[in-house]
């Protein structure tokens, strides 16, 4: 298999390079600049004649953003007013008239727009927190800087004056943890409203040359009409974005300087947490102090240097509760700025598919400052402090893109030695490390080529650690590393697209550590009845690839679909500083979709796509398989609607007894359907839900509702319950050596059938003052249960058949101290298997409120409070009055933060 995958990839990527690099142009212009209708094989040099213009004028005086564009110099500038509907009634002239303008002077380019309205009550303004959506009016502005059709930043605000900005690929992909330090204000009156932007020029890289363009795109979102209005029109069926902005000239020369950002930090955190008595090390009311800096620094016009020395990491969400009983880590997302900030510079493997299979991620930014790998707390010990994460001694990133096409991100964290304290039952006091000073490393470049058309890019990461301790060396590798290639390419406008990556794993360490890898949910080379891996006890080091190939219709009237291919071998490993749940597989998935964008009397616009995916493993077993067909459609009253149904046919599983032999599945089923309300209301509700059931009988269904209520413009309260409930034949307990068990390779492989049922409610409230003051509430109770039943062992290898105990095999009971005995063969016989009755009732309430306020452009008051309720106790029926009732009968962890930045730009 790793030649064909590799003969693949031979093959596709001289391909990619041979194909067209100018496509014919066709280009058919009619009417003003903003009329021009492209046809979608024109290429970009040909088409930008065709693009609207607007020209900058010098800006004079005193500019004071505050809405109302009564400068004199506005009225210096002509205005831009033709505006073209992308949608509802797409190519056709705005409903309502807008005009743009657009300064510049030595320090600033400044953005004014007059939205009239022929119904200026019916203007939707809604207080939002900055970045959030605010669901109403919007006019938004985006530069191409370079003009090099790849990257564009994005500046939006609404008339309630709420803020947004974001970072937009030419994929279509944003990334909202951009922050820059600018001003933008907007006022309501009798005409309609009106928005006014100052964006410093030191927030931007720019091309200064004197006779530079940039390119732009101005829209207008008319809120209860639905309508999206748009400077520079691209009609539906062809791929649109940063590559299809006009221009805006007239800019001048700019100013080519450096700049410095300093932002350096005070915060003080209080802990009121339950203590046990006599706790040497807290005492339920701790008190913590830090102070740090970021710094950011513009190396030129192309690239940037962005430092933290002692950052302050703290999150100022909490993560959701969730009950996990698999075998895999559970994924989070990255919440933390500096991480977040500026990512898609190290994104790597990206591939236009319309379906394939989720292979985790390559760069997982929550690796660095994660929790402890080792713990203490079930040695024995009398007291216990551990840390909760990994200290991060320092960053430092260095991001940007060059006039040139190249991108290039780096990366390097050093996170510190920790150690947890104990004492131990004669009261003696010690230390035992319990993760080791690792550096992170993360070196990512891309060139772009044909205006952003093709694109070829390489990654390499690393992870070190120092392993002093014989516990450490025995389950953490000494090192990790792993480095790809990746490519894109498009042609006829990105109308089609052949992407594809490959990526080298390698991992070292202690024989027992590469031991433990090799039995890892993620490998299983222990596997008795596989042979195309082996598992080696005395290895030391691991090696392994993983990659993609994917063809996809990106754009088209009607019709659009992707065929994807992916693999992992059995050896790839990159959870050091990625996420992957499992390697050993290769997929095959296609899609076909036909889309309808143009309303009608019954639906604005709807979608219908079949769809199938397969896997293999290494060992050629066919894994996963399903065919499915899904529709959604939005309708002609604006409520949508959504519905999806699969097929899944009985193919084996090498995962369900966990480094055992392989086993089956059942035929399966999935439904589900959705229900979305109109979102131009001042509330809004949907509901879903989701069925599966096989033919042995187990099923589960999922019950999800939301409804989202604006009692006034600057208040917005979200209620979401979800009751998820599930009747499982097989969850595994545990494995247990017996060497009579011949026909299961001297194991037997235990499971038992689960009814378990989690109840959860997410609340949250989002009150927003001002622009630049709100506050987020949070909190989600949550209730599951478990109750076990039915204890039984695998029958036989390749089957999904068991043998029940006390009824087709042996005996079992239930003893005094609440454990179950199971006998295999019956009383009597000398192999005795005791399982600690599991089942169990989880209660969980998880809460913040986060107070911002940005007292001045860059500079931001946080104070945050986060609380904590949580038990499991082992019931395993469900009540969630008697359960909730008994969370806040609880005593809670309360966490109390403060933190101070403050902004300063040289």
């Amino acid at each position: 298999m790793r030649r064909k995958c590799l003969a693949l990839l031979l093959v596709c990527v001289p391909a990619v390079v041979l194909l067209p690099w100018s496509p014919s142009a066709r280009a058919q212009a009619t009417g003003s600049a903003s009329d021009a209708v492209v046809s979608p094989d024109t290429s970009l040099a040909r088409l930008a004649p065709a693009l609207p213009s607007l020209k900058a004028v010098r800006a004079s005086g005193t500019m004071r953003v505050d809405g109302r564009l009564d400068e004199s110099s506005w009225s210096s500038a002509t205005p831009f007013r033709d505006f073209r509907q992308r949608d509802p009634q797409e190519g056709q002239p705005a409903s309502e008239r807008t005009e743009v303008r657009v300064l510049v002077d030595d320090d600033a380019i400044y953005v004014g727009a007059r939205m009239y309205d022929s119904e200026p009550s019916r203007i939707r303004a809604r207080l939002a927190r900055r970045d959030e959506d605010s669901q109403s009016d919007l006019f938004e502005v985006f530069f191409d800087t370079f003009r090099d059709h790849l990257t564009a930043t994005n500046f939006r605000v609404n008339p309630a004056g709420a803020l947004r900005d974001a970072v937009v690929h030419s994929s279509g992909d944003e990334d909202g943890s951009w922050d820059a330090v600018w001003e933008g204000s907007a006022t309501v009156d009798s005409l309609g409203w009106c928005a006014e932007m100052r964006i410093p020029l030191s927030q931007l890289h720019y091309n200064a040359a004197r006779d530079a363009a940039w390119g732009v795109q101005f829209e207008r979102f008319i809120h209860r009409k639905q309508e999206l209005d748009v400077f520079a029109f691209t009609p539906k069926s062809q791929s649109g974005g940063v590559s299809r902005y006009g221009m805006l000239t007239g800019l001048g020369p700019l100013p080519s300087r450096r700049h410095l950002e300093i932002v350096p930090y005070v915060s003080s955190r209080a802990e009121y947490r339950d203590v046990a008595a006599g706790n040497p090390f807290r005492s339920g009311s701790d008190y913590f102090a830090g102070m740090g800096l970021d710094m950011r620094y513009d190396i030129g016009r192309d690239l940037s240097v962005t430092a933290t020395v002692n950052p302050d990491f703290g999150q100022a969400e909490v993560d959701p509760a969730e009950v996990n009983l698999s075998a895999y880590e559970t994924f989070y997302s990255e919440k933390r700025p500096f991480f977040v900030e500026g990512a898609g510079y190290f994104s790597f493997g990206r591939y236009r598919s319309l379906n394939n299979f989720g292979f985790g991620e390559t760069i997982y930014s929550r690796r660095i400052g994660r929790p402890p790998h080792l713990s203490i707390s079930d040695n024995g010990y009398a007291h216990v402090d551990e840390p909760d994460q990994s200290t991060i001694l320092g960053a430092v990133k260095l991001t940007g893109k060059t006039r040139g096409g190249w991108s290039l991100g780096l990366l390097d964290a050093v996170t510190g030695r920790m150690r947890a304290r104990f004492v131990d039952g004669d009261g003696a006091r010690g230390e035992s490390e319990v993760e080791p000073p690792t550096n992170f490393f993360v070196g990512r470049v891309r060139r772009d080529l044909r205006d952003g058309m093709t694109s070829v890019g390489v990654l390499l990461s690393a992870a070190n650690r120092g392993l002093e301790t014989p516990d450490l060396r025995s389950s953490l590798r000494s090192a990790a590393y792993l480095g790809g290639v990746d490519f894109n390419q498009a042609w006829h406008n990105r109308e089609w697209s052949l992407d594809g990556f490959y990526a080298q794993s390698y991992v070292r360490g202690s024989a027992t550590a590469i031991a433990a890898t090799q039995r890892s949910s993620a490998h299983y080379f222990q596997r008795p009845d596989q042979g195309h891996v082996q598992y080696d006890a005395t290895r030391t080091w691991l090696s392994g690839y993983q990659g993609a190939l994917s063809l996809a219709k990106n754009s088209g009237e009607h019709w659009l679909g992707s065929v994807t291919t992916q693999f992992m071998s059995p050896e790839y490993e990159s959870n050091d500083l990625g996420y992957v749940t499992r390697a050993d597989r290769y997929t095959f998935a296609t899609i076909i979709l036909y889309k309808q964008d143009r309303p009608g009397k019954v639906f604005r616009n709807y979608r219908v796509y079949p769809y199938t995916y397969h896997a293999w493993n290494y060992g050629g077993k066919l894994i996963t398989a399903g065919y499915a067909l899904s529709a959604n459609a939005e309708l002609a009253n604006y409520w949508s609607v959504n519905g999806t149904f699969t097929r899944s046919p009985s193919v084996y599983n090498d995962q369900l007894t966990r480094g055992g032999p392989i086993t089956r599945t059942a035929n399966g089923n999935e439904f589900g359907v959705g229900v979305f309300s109109d979102s131009r209301k001042a509330y809004t509700t949907f509901a879903e839900l989701y069925h599966w059931w096989n033919d042995r009988g187990g099923h589960g269904e999922s019950y999800e509702a939301g409804l989202s209520v604006h009692p006034r413009p600057g208040l917005q309260i979200t209620v979401g319950p979800e009751l998820d409930r599930s009747h499982v034949l097989a969850q595994y307990v545990q494995t247990a050596p017996d060497p009579s068990a011949t026909a299961t390779y001297g194991r037997r492989y235990v499971y038992a059938t689960i009814d378990q049922t989690t109840l959860s409610l997410g609340t949250r409230v989002n009150w927003t003052f001002s622009p630049r003051v709100s506050l987020q509430l949070y909190l989600q109770p949550l209730v599951s249960s478990g109750a076990y039943s039915g204890f039984k062992e695998l029958r036989a290898p390749g089957t999904f058949d068991f043998d029940v105990y006390g009824q087709d095999r042996g005996s079992i009971e239930l003893d005094t101290t609440n454990t179950y005995v199971i006998n295999p063969g019956g009383p009597g016989t000398p192999v005795e298997i005791r399982v600690d009755n599991p089942d169990f009732n989880f209660r969980s309430l998880r809460g913040n409120a986060v107070l911002r306020w940005e007292y001045r452009p860059g500079s931001t008051l946080y104070f945050i409070w986060q609380q904590t309720r949580e038990e499991t106790v082992p019931t395993g029926d469900f009540s969630f009055r008697r359960d909730f009732k008994a969370l806040f009968q609880r005593k809670p962890d309360n966490v109390f933060m403060l933190k101070i930045t403050s902004w300063f730009g040289v």
